[in-house]
């Protein structure tokens, strides 16, 4: 299924992806630190508009591979970062990480795709920590949230 969100434009087997989703351990199972336990139990708190964006690809937030605090917010918040995969091709977009040497690169927030003020999604086709469960082709879905 072909989806366009901002400069993005993907094809999705949602039907794939939804079914390897629930083959997949939750982020608590994996991981038992504080910020993957807290990620989980906050997945249920996000905005309606970032649920209905993984529903419709057929990822489950809590079953993410990977989700990180990057710092605390001067108002108490976390800022999370983290990806995710998809069964699918990017059609048109470039990734939000710009390399500018071989071991530093920056999140360029102009690329990235606004759920919500506080998420922000981007698609890149370099993934990382691929679960045993997907078949290729994949899409990574790279996450920053408040």
């Amino acid at each position: 299924m072909i989806f366009t969100f901002g400069n993005y434009t993907v094809d999705i087997d949602v039907e794939k992806t939804k079914q390897t989703y629930e083959k997949l351990p939750l982020v608590s199972q994996r991981c038992s630190c504080d910020n993957c336990k807290n990620f989980e139990k906050a997945a249920d708190l996000l905005p309606t508009s970032v649920h209905t964006f993984f529903d419709a690809l057929g990822i489950n937030l809590k079953k993410i591979v990977e989700c990180y605090v990057n710092c605390k917010n001067e108002d108490g918040t976390v800022l999370y970062g983290g990806f995710c995969h998809v069964c699918g091709t990017l059609i048109q977009g470039k990734s939000a990480w710009v390399n500018v040497s071989e071991t530093h690169s920056y999140y360029n927030s102009e690329t990235v795709y606004r759920l919500h003020d506080n998420f922000s999604i981007s698609f890149q086709e370099e993934c990382h920590l691929v679960e045993e469960q997907f078949e290729a082709p994949l899409l990574q879905i790279e996450f920053l949230a408040t």
